[in-house]
C-alpha cells in the first residue's frame, strides 16, 4: 500500500520573469550630449575613507543643529517655569532681581553655545566640500546644485532668528519678573 504524495504546505512562487532589456532611446540630433560619469581617481580604501568622513561630517552638522534647537527649548522651558513659579508664589523684589540676573546670565551663555555650534557646523561643511572635491563629477555637480552662498545665508538667517529669540525672551522675562517682584 502506498501513501498519497504530500501536498506542499505553501505554494511555491513562480520564478521571477526576466527583466526586459532597455533599449537606449535614439538621441535627438539637437539634444545636448549627456554628461558622462568620471569616477574619482581614489583607490577603493581611500574612497571608502572619504565616504566615511563625509558621512561623519553630515551627521555632525545634523547633531549640532539639533543641539541648537534643544538648547533653545530648554531655555524656553526654564524661563517659563521661573515665570510660572513667580506667578503662583510672588517673589520678593531681591529674589526677582536675582532670578532675572540668572536668566540673563544663562541667556548670554546660551548665545555663546549657539555661536560655537554654528561655527562647528561651518567647519563640518568646509570639510565635506574638501572631501567632495575628489569624488566623481556627478557628486561634485550634485553639491553645486545649491550654491554655498545660498546655504550660508539660510544658516545665518536661522542663527539670527535664534539669537533674536533669546534676547527677546530675556527682555520679556526680566520685565515680567520685575513686575512680579513688586
Amino acid at each position: 500500500m502506498s501513501l498519497p504524495p504530500k501536498k506542499p504546505s505553501s505554494p511555491v512562487p513562480p520564478p521571477p520573469r526576466p527583466l526586459a532589456s532597455k533599449a537606449a532611446p535614439a538621441p535627438a540630433e539637437d539634444a545636448p550630449e549627456k554628461e558622462q560619469l568620471e569616477p574619482s581617481e581614489l583607490d577603493d580604501l581611500t574612497h571608502a575613507e572619504y565616504r566615511l568622513l563625509y558621512e561623519e561630517g553630515a551627521r555632525n552638522v545634523l547633531f549640532a543643529k539639533r543641539q541648537q534647537w534643544r538648547v533653545l527649548e530648554y531655555f524656553t522651558l526654564l524661563t517659563l517655569a521661573l515665570i510660572g513659579i513667580g506667578i503662583v508664589m510672588p517673589f520678593a523684589p531681591d529674589m526677582a532681581r536675582f532670578i532675572s540676573g540668572f536668566l540673563v546670565f544663562v541667556g548670554v551663555a546660551l548665545i555663546a553655545v549657539l555661536l560655537m555650534l554654528q561655527t562647528w557646523q561651518g567647519r563640518e561643511h568646509a570639510k565635506m566640500a574638501y572631501l567632495a572635491g575628489d569624488l566623481s563629477n556627478f557628486a561634485r555637480t550634485a553639491r553645486r546644485l545649491k550654491p554655498k552662498t545660498s546655504s550660508d545665508v539660510h544658516r545665518y538667517i536661522i542663527l539670527g532668528v535664534m539669537l533674536l529669540y533669546v534676547v527677546v525672551l530675556c527682555m520679556v522675562a526680566v520685565r515680567l519678573l520685575g513686575d512680579l517682584g513688586r
